[in-house]
């Protein structure tokens, strides 16, 4: 889950190296469409490894290969990836396409009673304790995701009866995220097995979560006035100065039979905590609602050089990303702990150059799409992509937020903000006009 997550954050420096390991992390994925906890890349003999005990699978594992794969080939261009025979980590083998659609089956094999997708051994968060059947609303908006994700896929390679199959699934996954994971003002967080909720306004403590918020918007189920709705929430309930904390508020008193998050002080780590792996999730739903001040203060307030003159708040080093930071609710508020042991980096980067930027690889061609702060009028960024060159210059004249409606391409104007890939040459400067 880590490292397919952090692969992300170098596919454009290092595609070769950054293919290879994705190789390898799909070849820890069991044939029963989980994965192995851990892959070993010195020791792990794909085929032969025993799967994981049904009790030691996660569920969310398997779900960011869908962030990743078409992340790889949209920057590679290498659309036959998906063809690509790969053996399971314990037997037999399938094309990626297969891996990723025994992904989704895995998560629709192990749904609850509320038809949502079970949390099992953990589903990102180890605080949670969900039991076997508990359901996860954040796992379940990472099916939603990729479930359209594959049809997109599927699109691309003309799989008909595939994409007949995932849309079918997806509008009965739309439908019993309405009637079960919506609370009223924004998204449970979980299920437990007996159907006790988390993230709900019945409860006491940990009543909103970050994340069901952040992934309704990305996985592209909220839109619209819900999504303007929620996100207000978010920043209301949980935005610090120092970043978004994960939940609020924290747990004090509910006991440790429930959530095991009341082993961190109150406002740390899992606890109620600026957990920093989250901050990019909130930039990107917020960039694409359209909203580039906010998804800018998001981004600025958990970013390590806006320390640089906090040094005695934050503790660490001004210069790397951190696990978490103590939140309003600590008496060290501003304090940042386990630096360099974070998936934030990567999110923070793709969040900044994909959704603030707005350069995004596709599957043919390269979009450019930047939402930003009004009073950023112009923007200078050199991107390679696919061995061509591209100077691109964003110019703001009208002070929006967002709208690039056309691009001027080496003289040569095209409306809207996608660049076919045929359009490019060797070295391409590229004006991307807001209006």
């Amino acid at each position: 889950r880590d490292t397919v997550q952090d692969l992300l954050g170098v596919l454009h420096t290092i595609p070769e190296e950054a293919g290879k390991r994705l190789e390898l992390m799909l070849t820890g994925q069991a044939s029963t469409g989980g994965a192995l906890p851990v892959v070993k890349q010195f020791s792990h003999q794909p085929g032969k490894e025993k799967a994981p005990a049904e009790e030691d699978y996660r569920s969310d594992d398997c779900l960011w290969l869908f962030n990743t794969v078409p992340a790889y080939i949209k920057e590679t261009g290498n659309i036959n990836f998906y063809n690509k025979i790969l053996p399971y980590a314990d037997k037999g083998e399938d094309t990626v396409i297969g891996h990723l659609r025994r992904a989704i089956e895995f998560n629709l094999e192990r749904s609850g009673s509320h038809k949502l997708p079970c949390g099992l051994s953990a589903d990102w968060n180890d605080c949670l304790m969900l039991g076997k059947d508990g359901e996860s609303v954040f796992v379940t908006f990472q099916l939603r995701y990729a479930l359209s994700i594959y049809i997109e896929a599927c699109k691309q390679l003309d799989k008909t009866d595939e994409i007949e199959w995932a849309e079918t699934i997806l509008q009965k996954l739309d439908k019993n995220i309405g009637q079960h994971a919506w609370d009223g003002d924004w998204y449970l967080r979980a299920y437990r097995w007996d159907g006790m909720k988390f993230g709900s306004k019945e409860c006491d403590e940990g009543q909103i979560w970050l994340n069901p918020q952040t992934w309704s918007i990305i996985s592209g189920h909220t839109k619209g006035e819900r999504a303007k709705d929620i996100l207000g929430r978010v920043d209301k309930r949980l935005f610090t100065e120092y970043g978004i904390m994960v939940c609020d508020p924290p747990y004090v008193k509910t006991d440790l039979g429930v959530i095991k998050a009341p082993l961190f002080n109150a406002g740390t780590k899992e606890n109620g905590g600026i957990f920093c792996h989250t901050q990019g999730w909130a930039v990107m739903a917020e960039a694409m609602q359209g909203n580039g001040r906010q998804a800018y203060k998001y981004f600025r307030a958990f970013m390590p050089a806006a320390y640089n003159t906090k040094a005695e708040i934050r503790e660490i080093e001004p210069y790397v990303y951190c696990q978490s930071t103590h939140s309003k609710y600590s008496s060290r508020f501003g304090a940042s702990r386990l630096p360099w042991l974070s998936g934030a980096a990567t999110w923070a980067y793709y969040a900044a150059s994909q959704y603030i930027l707005g350069i995004r690889p596709e599957y043919n061609g390269i979009t450019i799409d930047p939402c930003i702060p009004s009073d950023w009028s112009d923007i200078k960024i050199t991107r390679r992509f696919r061995g061509k060159i591209l100077n691109i210059r964003t110019s703001n004249r009208e002070k929006k937020q967002k709208g690039v409606d056309r691009i001027i391409i080496n003289d040569k104007e095209i409306n809207g903000c996608f660049i076919p890939f045929e359009s490019l040459k060797e070295t391409n400067d590229i004006e991307a006009i807001i209006s």
